[in-house]
């Protein structure tokens, strides 16, 4: 009986011995073999090299979005004025244009009597600048709630890119979820 138990114990011991050889070579010779995003082969080519985006540390510009969509919130367009960049290219539902800053303080001044009892409920950022260095952009989601001048509520999802520059927002890219009537 105590031989069995020797040959038994012997037995796992060699076997322990060899998984530990074999995960060893395993993990040797699966060594996973990282792909630039730039080396996929994609179902439609970018119009533009791969810029290599990457998620910012400073949260500034973020900050500095923010606070531009709260302006517009809280009726303050000469606060609004100095989050904007010089000029700044505005795209919306239906509208694009490129504008000065005093010209697009009078857009948005002309915009906001429309919404009565605006708010905004934040859902998300993300905050990237692209390997070069030299393009910056802010994503807002968020979901945008008002009355109209008849007190009849309605809202909307909105994802906002918004092109930063040196702490200012130079383009702002609006899109827009309505959603479905109540039946």
């Amino acid at each position: 009986m105590k031989q069995l138990m020797v040959i038994t114990c012997l037995a796992f011991a060699v076997a322990s011995c060899n998984n530990g050889d074999k995960n060893k070579t395993t993990s040797e010779t699966t060594e996973t073999k990282t792909t630039t995003a730039a080396d996929v082969k994609l179902p439609f080519p970018l119009e533009k090299p791969y810029r290599n985006w990457q998620i910012t540390e400073n949260n500034d510009n973020t900050v500095a979005a923010m606070n531009c969509l709260k302006t517009f919130v809280d009726k303050d367009f000469t606060a609004m004025a100095g989050t904007l960049g010089d000029t700044v290219v505005i795209r919306l539902d239906g509208y694009s244009e490129k504008l000065s800053r005093d010209s697009a303080v009078k857009m948005f001044t002309a915009m906001r009597p429309m919404y009565v009892d605006l708010t905004v409920t934040m859902y998300d950022y993300e905050s990237v600048i692209s390997a070069d260095k030299k393009d910056e952009y802010v994503t807002l989601w968020y979901k945008q709630a008002w009355k109209d001048d008849k007190g009849k509520a309605d809202s909307m999802n909105i994802v906002d890119d918004c092109k930063m520059k040196n702490g200012k927002l130079i383009e702002l890219d609006e899109k827009i979820q309505r959603f479905p009537a109540k039946k």
